[in-house]
């Protein structure tokens, strides 16, 4: 009983750090120019995608971040945090579909920036890998499998969200969310930089 309840904390912890339900317009305006098909296979990628990344620092992160690649965790949070704060900064200024006018088809929207860094940010692996520290593989990897599997039925509401509050909605809100994200990299980048506001 005690590992389901601890499963339970962690699934909740890691689903709302993903916060796939907050980025549903994001994702919504990344697909609106897609079909029912391409959306599909694009949010069936995109969560193989994330998931596949922090599956992977759910196992072996720590040891990645800290052996093989000698990268403490404060850089780790500055790097990720530029990275995202870029994507975000960009989907402000230009949004999703011109920001990433480079991108030739569905499956590289679902690897950038749908999979990550959007299901897969700093965030979100900086999770895993405590949980990973304080609870083990064997609940981290189970958490992570729960998490994702419960992402790709939500990401199908995405365009039932762009039905309810129209394209002209969807850009609003997905630019206003931009702007959480930017302040959220912004604060990975301090934390790295140890700096207290």
């Amino acid at each position: 009983m005690d590992y389901v309840r601890q499963i339970l904390h962690d699934y909740l912890l890691l689903f709302a750090m993903v916060n796939a339900i907050g980025n549903l317009p994001l994702f919504a305006d990344l697909t609106s120019a897609m079909n029912k098909k391409e959306q599909s296979g694009t949010y069936k990628i995109a969560v193989l995608t994330g998931g596949s990344i922090v599956l992977g620092f759910a196992l072996f992160g720590d040891v990645m971040l800290r052996n093989v690649f000698n990268v403490s965790m404060p850089a780790f949070k500055i790097a990720g945090g530029i990275l995202v704060f870029i994507v975000a900064a960009r989907g402000v200024i230009l949004g999703s579909q011109s920001s990433f006018s480079l991108v030739q088809n569905s499956q590289s929207v679902a690897v950038f920036p749908m999979g990550f860094p959007f299901l897969a940010g700093p965030g979100t692996i900086l999770t895993t890998i405590l949980l990973l520290q304080s609870d083990g593989h064997v609940i981290t990897v189970i958490t992570v499998f729960l998490v994702y599997i419960t992402i790709f039925p939500i990401l199908k509401l995405a365009p039932f969200v762009e039905r309810i509050v129209g394209k002209i909605g969807v850009m609003v809100i997905s630019r206003i969310l931009y702007i959480f994200i930017s302040a959220k990299a912004a604060s990975f980048i301090l934390d790295g930089l140890h700096i207290n506001l």
